[in-house]
């Protein structure tokens, strides 16, 4: 089955109320060429999911797009903070949902298992269960007695994972971390894929860490050469560090982050 189409038709399948995933993690392999095509768009009040959260989340957020958010980190990683984050988190111009990256693994992975929460020890004695929008209940194990925390599962209407490559049924394969994209992929009740390349067979080689993701998950694929845009992608490219650097110094701004948009289609 040919699932390719287009970022339009991928934009197309975001419909209000609907909650949309990012994988990839803080400047590496970012899905920027669908985050930019949703900044773009005529969609709001957005309700957006990112394990660790990067310029997809901070370009959404510097555009008004995002209403909640459901996050375990949002930054870009060593080069430093999120500007729109920060701001819209100080002012609270948003809600937010905050997890550890432990909470958030196992939310992903109850939802694929189709379990309706996981019990385990993350996130036990700290301040994520004392948030007014904590989702988390301590439970007694039937077992041993022991407290566990029971996380319930996240499961995003829509998710976008960025690839180095894929073939035209949406088998997808990338060459760097994970990250939570494994699980995001069977925990979103519909995945899509943005690939560098769309192949006509997948490469056997197996010497290098890579990741695959079956055509089973998987309802779209569209090319997008320089998908990941100023993130890095492992062997393509790396981080365009000049360029995020200048991002987070000018992005609060809405005619430069307009036109960084424009630069970015």
């Amino acid at each position: 089955m040919d699932k390719r189409l287009s970022l339009q038709d991928f934009v197309a399948e975001i419909k209000p109320g609907l909650s949309v995933g990012f994988g990839g993690g803080g400047i590496q392999r970012k899905p920027m060429a669908a985050a930019v095509a949703i900044a773009r768009s005529q969609l709001t009040n957005l309700d957006v999911i990112s394990f660790l959260g990067g310029p997809e989340v901070d370009l959404l957020l510097g555009v008004n797009k995002i209403k909640h958010l459901w996050f375990a980190f949002v930054g870009f990683d060593a080069l430093g903070l999120a500007p729109n984050f920060r701001r819209a988190r100080e002012s609270g111009a948003i809600t937010v949902t905050e997890y550890s990256e432990g909470t958030m693994l196992a939310a992903f992975e109850a939802a694929a298992k189709t379990l309706p929460y996981l019990p385990t020890r993350f996130g036990l004695n700290t301040d994520l269960l004392n948030t007014s929008t904590s989702p988390f209940k301590t439970i007694e194990c039937p077992f041993t007695g022991e407290t566990l925390l029971a996380v319930p599962a996240l499961s995003p209407d829509i998710a976008v994972i960025h690839v180095n490559e894929a073939d035209r049924s949406g088998n997808a394969i990338f060459h760097s971390d994970a990250y939570g994209d494994s699980l995001l992929a069977r925990a979103a009740k519909r995945t899509f894929i943005t690939a560098e390349r769309i192949v006509d067979d997948l490469p056997t080689d197996h010497t290098r860490r890579s990741t695959f993701i079956s055509r089973l998950w998987v309802e779209g694929v569209i090319e997008a050469p320089g998908g990941a845009g100023v993130t890095a992608l492992y062997p393509d490219y790396p981080v365009n560090v000049p360029v995020v650097l200048d991002y987070m110094k000018k992005a609060t701004d809405p005619l430069w982050l307009a036109t960084f948009m424009e630069a970015s289609r």
